[in-house]
């Protein structure tokens, strides 16, 4: 139901996943460094769940030019696919059992972005760097703890379920 607590915190990682598709996670600044080439570098790589956004920066335009430089599929799906098992959890307010079995895989599920995310890093900077011959460290961000933050408050919402359904067994005991 819209009015318990397990409703509000699957809310808070519903918004915590979307997020994901739009704010960096992860970003592997190039500006000003000399590839082996000898050219100056103004590039920016920016990486979400839906993939690589490059940024080029035109020294005779004041703005930057972007574009995708690589999609991340199997990240995209997994994370819509997490999107989709919060509402669904939402949905399934009467059959509690199936509620607390649905948590426990989206938790598994949101550690799962992990391991692509990383899988994708890894292969796309790899990419990059030896395409362009400079070596760079990768600046991590906040939202790379959002699937953390998401299983924390998919394990509340699995703990105010199971209080639910003991209440619920509690008052069939009574009758």
């Amino acid at each position: 139901m819209l009015q318990r607590i397990q409703t509000l915190y699957i809310a808070i990682a519903f918004a915590l996943t979307f997020l994901l598709l739009y704010v960096p996670m992860a970003d592997l600044d190039m500006t000003g460094l000399t590839s082996a080439a000898g050219t100056v570098l103004a590039e920016k790589y920016s990486y979400t769940a839906i993939g690589v956004k490059q940024y080029l920066t035109d020294p005779n335009f004041s703005g930057a030019v972007s574009g995708y430089y690589s999609h991340s599929i199997a990240l995209l799906i997994l994370v819509i696919l997490i999107l989709l098992i919060d509402v669904f959890i939402v949905v399934l307010y009467k059959k509690r059992i199936l509620q607390m079995r649905i948590c426990i895989f989206n938790i598994m599920m949101n550690l799962g972005i992990y391991a692509l995310f990383f899988l994708f890093v890894m292969t796309t900077s790899s990419e990059i760097t030896s395409s362009l011959g400079v070596s760079t460290p990768m600046n991590y961000h906040l939202p790379l703890t959002f699937p953390v933050i998401n299983c924390v408050l998919t394990y509340l919402a699995f703990r105010a379920i199971q209080k639910d359904e003991a209440l619920v067994r509690s008052l069939d005991r009574i009758r």
